[in-house]
């Protein structure tokens, strides 16, 4: 404990001083000159302040004035040492930022006890302090780990929506996506393309669970995709092929599975071949006629070699089909096939389909991926 004692009496100092260095670790610096005091106590660690309210070339309350408006220095509990009674004058000493006061004449034992008490009071200061300071710095650091991941999750969330097709649009079909993640990253995938001069192919899956996890199995996926649909058309073939590389990927981590719509749209032969893995139905319009597609089977990864069942739809006129993940189901309610059936019907365009669905989400974006493909057979 290191304590600096100012009072312009030696005597004083002395006696002080006497009573006070049979307390075991202390140190004692005695100044009759409150500058010098000053000097002192701005170039060494202090811990404990005695000073005497009044000095002949120095007015106590002001030199405590003084000290607590340094920062260094305003945390050191200072004593003021008085033989008078003047209340008004402790008053200022107080508003000046003195922590306690003993008068004269005082015994060893109040001395004692008062010095120790500043003490501690100054170690609890301390403390909090370092516990601060420490608290800030861990803060700090935390904030620049999160700063660096959130940049890394945009950076690889525009990856991941790089590699969603651009919308396809010509004289025989027209297909768009919507991708809407509740976080950064997102489980929900959507993929299609020409695989043959009269056929297009198109896939919308959903990961299971959210954030970094599922976006990984979802780009796992798509790495397969585009070589997949290329060399093997029929849907019973692909899905039963994404089963097989989800046991592969994840082995007997059956926590980690996914829904999947995938078909295929031969516009010269008017067919629609499609399975659904456990995925929430598409809806089907043609002549204004709604549809479910149900046929399929269970979500994959689920079960090693699971059966899965084909569909397939014949058409003549104009079809209108609407793929979605179970985010919309969030958002729209219980009713979402109903919802957006009745959309279907009621828009005169496919273009104002898409933004007659796309508007229904914008109110309530809930707490899952939203995803949804729109696609128009000409």
């Amino acid at each position: 404990m290191e304590v600096v004692i100012i009072d312009d009496y030696m005597p004083t100092l002395e006696m002080m001083e006497a009573m006070l260095e049979h307390i075991e670790g202390i140190s004692i610096h005695l100044f009759e000159d409150a500058d010098k005091a000053y000097a002192y106590i701005l170039s060494q660690q202090v811990d404990v302040i005695l000073m005497d309210i009044c000095m002949p070339e120095t007015d106590g309350i002001e030199w405590c004035r003084r000290l607590k408006q340094h920062e260094q220095l305003q945390h050191i509990p200072v004593l003021m040492v008085t033989g008078y009674d003047d209340e008004q004058k402790l008053e200022k000493a107080f508003a000046a930022g003195a922590f306690d006061y003993i008068r004269k004449p005082f015994t060893m034992v109040e001395l004692v006890a008062r010095v120790q008490l500043a003490y501690r009071q100054k170690e609890t200061m301390d403390q909090l302090k370092r516990t601060n300071e420490a608290y800030m710095e861990s803060y700090r650091h935390m904030w620049t780990m999160q700063k660096k991941m959130n940049e890394d999750l945009q950076l690889a969330r525009l990856v991941q929506e790089g590699l969603l097709p651009e919308p396809l649009n010509n004289e025989h079909i027209h297909l768009i996506g919507t991708y809407i993640p509740s976080t950064q990253l997102s489980g929900d995938l959507y993929f299609w393309q020409q695989v043959r001069p009269h056929m297009y192919a198109f896939i919308v899956i959903d990961v299971m669970g959210h954030g970094v996890a599922s976006a990984l199995v979802a780009m796992s996926i798509r790495s397969l995709l585009h070589g997949l649909m290329i060399k093997v058309t029929d849907p019973l073939l692909v899905v039963q092929e994404l089963n097989r590389h989800a046991f592969q990927l994840f082995g007997k981590e059956t926590k980690y599975y996914f829904t999947a719509f995938y078909g295929t749209i031969d516009v010269k032969k008017k067919v629609i071949e499609y399975v659904n893995a456990g995925h929430p139905p598409a809806i089907l319009m043609t002549n204004r006629k709604i549809m479910l597609l149900k046929e399929g089977g269970i979500p994959i990864g689920i079960v090693a070699n699971a059966p899965y069942k084909k569909g397939m739809i014949s058409f003549q006129d104009d079809v209108y089909l609407i793929l979605y993940t179970d985010g919309l189901i969030e958002v729209l309610g219980e009713e979402c096939e109903k919802q957006l059936a009745d959309v279907m019907q009621m828009s005169h365009t496919f273009d104002e389909m898409v933004k007659n669905i796309n508007e229904k989400t914008q109110y309530d974006k809930g707490n899952d991926d939203i995803t949804f493909v729109s696609i128009h057979v000409k």
